[in-house]
């Protein structure tokens, strides 16, 4: 299987793209930042050589971008079986009222146009070459879930979802086939505020974290092994259910973990 990952460079993405080369499949690496393409293709193909590792640099936001990067994955790759939406970013911790406004565009156009635009890039590609999958990378304020300091971002998930449902709707009875995606929470960057943001409530924060959070090397076997098992339009492969966090809270009285301590965070 040929699988082009955005926002694949660290993090989750990456996680992903290593899952998935584990899995003798091929993987297209993409991100804004071409060092970091670059640099994250010479070490997989050096860990994976058996695999055709290939990378373009992209800002989905960019509309053009998006389609050069269909092209570039043509290319290398011959075709695209399966391309995951995960490219995202956050505004800096602080109320809505405090962000400077170029903050809150870059948010609203990664994770809601960029997503957009790299489904109206990949639906039509895959229709044209017989089919394939995309997923759709959730998070928090998907399922309507709601905090402060999260307006821009919640409400970019929330509509993802929404999205999401209409492209399932949209590519019944035909070749392409739309998923969710939806990690949980993950110790990575985007989550963990720098030191200098973390203010007076992260202990608390993180205490809470401690309990519901999973490391990369934790979640993205589970998500690549549910994305490759789905067998029908509007499949969700979801890491952090109800019941997990419910069991969770209850464990914990029992047990304590630190998600963070190993990670340098």
């Amino acid at each position: 299987m040929n699988v082009v990952i955005t926002g694949s460079t660290r993090g989750i993405g990456l996680g992903m793209a290593q899952e998935f080369l584990k899995r003798s499949h091929n993987v297209m690496i993409s991100s804004r930042n071409l060092n970091a393409v670059n640099k994250t293709v010479v070490d997989l193909r050096a860990r994976y050589p058996s695999q055709s590792i290939a990378g373009s640099p992209v800002d989905v936001s960019d509309y053009d971008q998006v389609q050069r990067l269909w092209d570039e994955s043509i290319k290398a790759l011959k075709t695209v079986d399966m391309w995951v939406n995960n490219a995202g970013t956050d505004t800096i911790n602080a109320m809505f009222s405090e962000l400077p406004p170029e903050d809150i565009a870059t948010t609203v156009n990664t994770n809601l146009l960029g997503l957009m635009n790299c489904n109206r890039v990949a639906i039509p590609g895959m229709d044209k070459q017989g089919g394939g999958w995309i997923f759709n990378m959730e998070g928090f304020g998907s399922d309507g879930r709601v905090l402060a300091k999260k307006g821009p971002y919640g409400a970019t998930k929330y509509a993802v979802r929404y999205f999401t449902k209409s492209m399932v709707r949209e590519c019944e009875n035909t070749p392409v086939n739309v998923g969710y995606l939806s990690p949980g929470i993950v110790v990575t960057d985007l989550l963990v505020p720098p030191p200098g943001e973390r203010g007076e409530q992260w202990e608390q924060t993180k205490q809470v974290l401690n309990i519901l959070a999973d490391t990369v090397d934790t979640v993205t076997p589970f998500l690549v092994e549910g994305m490759l098992a789905a067998d029908k339009n509007g499949t969700a492969v979801r890491w952090l259910t109800t019941g997990k966090i419910a069991g969770r809270f209850l464990m914990s009285r029992f047990r304590k973990r630190d998600v963070f301590g190993p990670l340098g965070f």
